[in-house]
Formats: C-alpha cells, sequence, structure tokens
C-alpha cells in the first residue's frame, strides 16, 4: 500500500496515514497525560451541612428570600420557608424536577409542549474538556426561548457530563438580574465502597440513580479557588458579570449534534453507534435525542443577553476551509483539516487571551479508539460483558495540541508557561484567591518564594489537586515540564 505523511495544521509530522486506509493512523505528542479528576480536588469546599448555610445566606437584596432568588437557592433553601424542607435529590430526574427542567413529553419535541430545550454537546471547552466527545458527550437542558424574544426572568440552565459525580448549573437571579452559577455533587454507594467508582458506575445510566450527600457550592465560594472553577471561563474580567458561554452559536455549530447538519448527523451517527437507539442519555429521553437543536440553544443564550462571545467560533467559515482542504471531512477526520479562520482563533487563546478554541475539524476522535469503545460499550448493554473500560479514551492524539490540550511544538519555557497555565492563573481573575498570586502574566514581578512554589507544583509525581498544570486541561510531555521549571528557576 502506498504512504504518505500528513502534515498537521500545528506543524506535527503524521507518518503512517495511509492512502486508501479509511481509518489511518496519525501520530501524536510523545507523552499524552491521563486526564485524570484529583481526589482531593473539592478538599477546600465546606462540608455539606456549612455549605447549605454559605447557599441560604440572604445578603439582605432579597426581600422574600429565597422565594425571589434564583430557582436552585430557592428550592434548595426551602428549609427557611415556614412548613418547608430542604428537598430531597436521589438523582438527576429529582434534580431536573427541582428546576423545571423535566421532559413531560418523552416522545415529543425540544422544548416544546412542556418539555425543556436541550442540546447536545460533542467537543467542549470547559471544565471536563478532555472528558467529552461523540461518545460521552454534553447534554445542555435548559427553559426554552421565549417566543416573543424577551429574556424569561428565572431562566436555568444544566450541563450533565457523564463520568463525574456532579452537575453544573447556571440559573438567573430575576432580582439582581445576574447569572449564577453552581456545581451540584452528589455520591453514590461506590464512591466509599473498597476500589472506588469504576467505568459501569459513572458512564453508564448508573450514574443518574442513587444518590446520597447531594451539596451545592456556588461559583463565588471557594469552588473558584478550586479546579472546577467556573469563573474562568465565565466571568474572565474579575469586574465583570458572569455570562453564559456558547463559543459555536452560529450555524452549521460545528461540534453540536443535529439532524440539520452534515456535521451534526456525522456526530449523531458515532453516537448512536455506540449507545443504540433506545438508551436515555443523561436527561434527555432516547426517542428525543436525534431532536438536538443546537440553535435553540443559541437564541435562547441570546435572549439572555449574551449573543456576543469573547472569541467567537465562526463554524460557517471553518468548516469550509477544513472540507476545502480535506474532502472527506466531516465524515472521516483522518487525515485532519486546516482552517485559516481558525488558526486566529486559536492563537489568540494560546496567546493566553482566552479559554481555548474549539477544534477545527468537527470529530475530535480517533476512528479506531471510537470503534473499539463503541463495541465494548454495546457489549455491556446487551450484557456481553459487565464491566467497561474507560469509554472516553477516543481522542485523536495527534489533535491534542489543536484542541488546546498540549503546547505548541518547540514552544520554549516562556511559551509553555502562557499555553499551559496562563488561562487559570492572569491578573484578570479573582485576586482574593491563592491562584492570584502566581501571574503568568506577570512573570516578571513574581517573587523568588512564589516561583520557588510553582516549581514545586510543577513536579512530575505530584498527583494532588495542587499539581500544575492540572491533567484533567492540559498534557505536558517530561521534556516540556522541564522548561517551565527553567524558566522560573531564572
Amino acid at each position: 500500500m502506498n504512504r504518505t505523511t500528513c502534515l498537521g495544521i500545528a506543524g506535527l509530522a503524521l507518518a503512517g496515514c495511509m492512502v486508501g486506509d479509511p481509518n489511518p493512523v496519525e501520530v501524536g505528542p510523545s507523552s499524552i497525560e491521563a486526564p485524570v479528576i484529583p481526589a482531593d480536588v473539592f478538599a477546600p469546599l465546606n462540608e455539606p451541612g456549612a455549605a447549605h448555610l454559605e447557599l441560604c445566606d440572604n445578603d439582605g437584596t432579597h426581600p422574600l428570600f429565597p422565594d425571589d432568588a434564583d430557582v436552585i437557592t430557592r428550592q434548595f433553601c426551602q428549609d427557611l420557608v415556614p412548613g418547608g424542607a430542604i428537598p430531597q435529590v436521589h438523582g438527576l430526574a429529582d434534580l431536573q424536577a427541582l428546576l423545571g427542567l423535566s421532559f413531560v413529553d418523552p416522545s415529543g419535541g425540544n422544548g416544546v409542549g412542556g418539555n425543556p430545550g436541550f442540546a447536545i454537546l460533542g467537543h467542549s471547552s470547559a471544565l471536563t474538556a478532555r472528558k467529552v466527545t461523540t461518545i460521552t458527550p454534553t447534554a445542555f437542558v435548559f427553559t426554552p426561548p421565549a417566543a416573543d424574544g424577551k429574556k424569561q426572568p428565572g431562566y436555568v440552565f444544566m450541563a450533565f457530563d457523564p463520568g463525574e459525580q456532579f452537575v453544573e448549573v447556571a440559573s438567573h437571579d430575576p432580582v439582581a438580574d445576574e447569572v449564577n452559577l453552581y456545581v451540584v455533587l452528589f455520591d453514590q454507594a461506590c464512591t466509599t465502597a473498597p476500589g472506588g467508582c469504576t467505568p459501569t458506575d459513572l458512564l453508564t445510566p448508573a450514574l443518574t440513580r442513587d444518590w446520597t450527600n447531594v451539596r451545592v457550592y456556588e461559583s463565588e465560594t471557594a469552588l473558584n479557588n478550586t479546579l472546577a472553577d467556573c469563573r474562568q471561563c465565565h466571568a474572565t474580567h474579575d469586574d465583570q458579570p458572569q455570562i453564559l458561554r456558547m463559543q459555536e452559536n452560529t450555524p452549521p455549530f460545528t461540534h453540536w449534534f443535529s439532524p440539520d447538519t452534515e456535521g451534526g448527523r456525522a456526530l449523531l451517527a458515532d453516537f448512536h453507534a455506540a449507545h443504540g437507539t433506545a438508551e436515555d442519555y443523561g436527561p434527555i429521553p432516547a426517542a428525543l435525542v436525534d431532536k438536538s437543536d443546537p440553535a435553540l440553544m443559541a437564541t435562547m443564550i441570546a435572549q439572555a443577553g449574551f449573543a456576543t462571545q469573547p472569541n467567537a467560533f465562526d463554524s460557517a467559515a471553518i468548516e469550509a476551509e477544513v472540507k476545502a482542504s480535506a474532502s472527506a471531512q466531516p465524515v472521516n477526520n483522518v487525515p485532519r483539516g486546516d482552517s485559516p479562520t481558525w488558526r486566529a482563533a486559536y492563537d489568540a487563546a494560546m496567546a493566553g487571551q482566552f479559554i481555548a478554541a474549539p477544534y477545527h475539524d468537527v470529530k475530535i476522535t480517533d476512528p479506531r479508539k471510537l470503534a473499539t469503545m463503541s463495541a465494548a460499550y454495546r457489549d455491556w448493554m446487551s450484557g456481553a460483558r459487565t464491566s467497561l473500560p474507560d469509554i472516553r479514551d477516543v481522542f485523536l492524539d495527534s489533535g491534542l495540541v489543536d484542541m488546546g490540550f498540549a503546547p505548541s511544538p518547540g514552544a520554549d519555557g516562556k511559551r509553555l508557561l502562557v499555553e499551559m497555565c496562563q488561562q487559570c492563573h492572569n491578573a484578570n481573575l479573582d485576586p482574593t484567591i491563592t491562584r492570584d498570586k502566581f501571574l503568568v502574566d506577570r512573570l516578571d514581578q513574581m517573587s523568588r518564594e512564589e516561583k520557588d512554589l510553582a516549581i514545586e507544583r510543577l513536579a512530575p509525581a505530584l498527583t494532588t489537586r495542587l499539581r500544575m498544570p492540572p491533567t484533567l486541561f492540559k498534557s505536558v510531555t517530561p521534556e516540556e515540564r522541564q522548561k517551565m521549571i527553567d524558566t522560573l528557576r531564572q
């Protein structure tokens, strides 16, 4: 068979890209760290009782508190109301009901007939970005947009990712006219079991039920000094209010499942290859999955006042350029595409100005990895196997640089610190948190003591929440890690 060397747009040599092979191999970075969430990631947060008091502390701006607060505060603080009680949440369906996001007609429509709106995303730049693919996409469920085009006071969004014992919520405060961001944490029986939770516990419908110890944390608390910080994406300048994020908010909505776009249909096909058509996906009934509608979500976000997005992703231009460079796109994503329009957004993100730009191609997965994990999941669904591997391990390794998960090849130590650290460590974020002592954009002003502490956090053997950069977001080689250490020693 003839062979050719394919060059990715980041300049990586993709040796082994074979002409005529429907699933050619592309070689990625020499060392890829697993996207681990440290066991102590939420250690700085209050214990459940104190967390509830924190959530339900009335600052005096809501005269009818909690009943005039945002939906999640109102519901979880009902014990402050005479005769009321803290709601008992035992699973995802209970949380949806509390937030007014239940599907009353599981075979009906999207955002109509009493159903909430919803959209499904196959690639993310958010908290769980290195966990989100077409086999484990993010499901967004939200208050449907109003027919008159006006903002709806008290609207709410919920984001569900399989694999993690938390749900993210954005809830509008109708009194303050602000968006509050929350993480709802929960436990399962496996949380305290010997050996902990397995992929079968976390990556199947088992994750949606039998919750215990449910607790709610708002972004303005210690949450924003953890890896789960909401504000690094939703309030990139500390003096500005939090916003709803949807970088791909114009057609054809590149990484969103949709029956109305070529790319959206390709993503749905990959999803169904693993999950079939009869399995509910997180909060979304099986019969509705193919009605995922990113346009509806974009409309709702625009009505909320966030139509203009920082470093927005120009889906139409990028997809056209990618397809012109690789005609098999978007169904076949190897070899990878090229897009000058995307490059401008990518360069701005890698310069530390914005969060990571979404990947240029519709698909982010390695075809061979995806086929293997899809087969494993199908076998689990059929009862042919009783356990699962981590089915999220399907990323195209050669695309990790362009996805923003790995640094530019050949970058020096200063550039590596900017690309791998500055998103979370810059002077625009909350100056009151400990993370603010290490500011990459003010490296020349940093004390020797703080640089030495940063060097300790870059130690490759460190496995706690203090490790830099967190492997949940970024993967660096030992050589790249040493370059950053050498720069900090100067």
